[in-house]
């Protein structure tokens, strides 16, 4: 036993009269030494221990626990955190307490009313400067409403929302960033219906989201849809196009060599020579092409064979470009000039074999 107290001694040595409260959550700020801390920290320990305290003052109450570095316990047995997660049909990219007893915890899937999956949140996740609330959508950001997360005000790109109705009355916000980076998948299921763009069905708060996979209701994962560029080396300017990219002249948004399969495209005429990139809008990703959203399959237009696209030659439906398995064509001789198009129907198939030689 002696042993015991000597080994906790040595490492919380500004812990004597300390009461260690495992159960309660982390209060910052919190002033230890009469500094105010607003994360957990290693100060006062000899061991690289993180901790924090669970009063605001722990100079006067000596309450303390040891910050834990992931996330523990809950129905799901630890499992990581998943953002954004649905809780009440409200967006969180964030831990939260609500209905909790005070403790923090977060969705371990995307969807917490449908699938009721979640862990306590890791310590080390939370801190004073981070709300803790949903989006609020829409909200005001000087004088104007937005829908979804914005990169406005920023000069890094970063996506954020406002957690808020007005921002600009009461300034609070976090930055919706997903713990999965996977680009939006087009077509997706969502309650047996296709979906082959973003979409606000099923979101109370009118938040834009896509799938990340082919089915939503047998995975819950998706992503809230950014309708501008956002991050990259340009943190987040317009796309420029048509871009080169390793001599090839690209006329939308591209994938090819991101680690996580994202879009993106070049902020300049040439990224060979600028390097310059920002990842796509989420909202010009349903055919992977810098398109108005909606009805791409206008009534009584035709398919134009040959057509133009990307500088090659089409005389047959293709997918090339696009993050579909359905066929497109151009409704223009060329696409890369004119970005007029449609998705192929039975009648378009039969022309393009009238059009090939015989």
């Amino acid at each position: 036993m002696a042993l015991c107290i000597a080994f906790l001694l040595y490492i919380w040595t500004p812990f004597l009269q300390a009461a260690n409260e495992v159960s309660r959550p982390c209060v910052f700020p919190f002033i230890f030494e009469g500094k105010l801390y607003s994360t957990c920290t290693t100060n006062g320990t000899r061991k690289n221990q993180p901790w924090c305290s669970v009063t605001s003052n722990y100079d006067k109450h000596r309450r303390w626990k040891p910050c834990t570095l992931t996330e523990y316990g809950g129905n799901s047995g630890g499992k990581p955190c998943v953002f954004p997660f649905l809780y009440q049909r409200r967006t969180y990219y964030t831990c939260t307490r609500k209905f909790s007893k005070g403790r923090f915890w977060c969705s371990t899937t995307g969807n917490y009313d449908i699938n009721r999956k979640w862990s306590y949140c890791a310590d080390n996740r939370l801190e004073e400067s981070y709300p803790t609330q949903p989006c609020f959508f829409p909200f005001m950001y000087r004088n104007k409403l937005y829908t979804s997360c914005t990169t406005a005000g920023r000069t890094d790109g970063k996506l954020w929302c406002s957690v808020n109705r007005n921002y600009d009355m009461k300034p609070s916000a976090v930055f919706c960033e997903p713990t999965e980076k996977s680009p939006c998948s087009f077509p997706f299921m969502f309650k047996n219906t296709s979906y082959s763009s973003c979409t606000k069905d099923g979101s109370i708060d009118g938040q834009l989201w896509c799938a990340t996979t082919s089915d939503y209701e047998k995975d819950s994962k998706w992503r809230a849809c950014a309708t501008e560029e956002y991050g990259g080396n340009s943190n987040g300017a317009p796309c420029f196009f048509p871009f080169t990219y390793k001599n090839q002249k690209h006329s939308s948004c591209t994938n090819e060599d991101e680690q996580h399969g994202r879009y993106w495209c070049a902020t300049t005429e040439n990224y060979d020579v600028d390097f310059k990139f920002s990842f796509c809008a989420d909202t010009k990703l349903e055919n992977v092409e810098p398109l108005e959203t909606g009805n791409h399959n206008p009534p009584n237009k035709l398919c134009v064979f040959p057509f133009i696209y990307g500088g090659k030659s089409y005389s047959t439906c293709t997918t090339d470009g696009f993050n579909s398995q359905t066929g497109w064509c151009s409704l223009t001789d060329d696409f890369d000039r004119d970005q007029k198009w449609k998705y192929c129907t039975a009648s378009d198939v039969q022309s393009q074999n009238s059009t090939r030689p015989h």
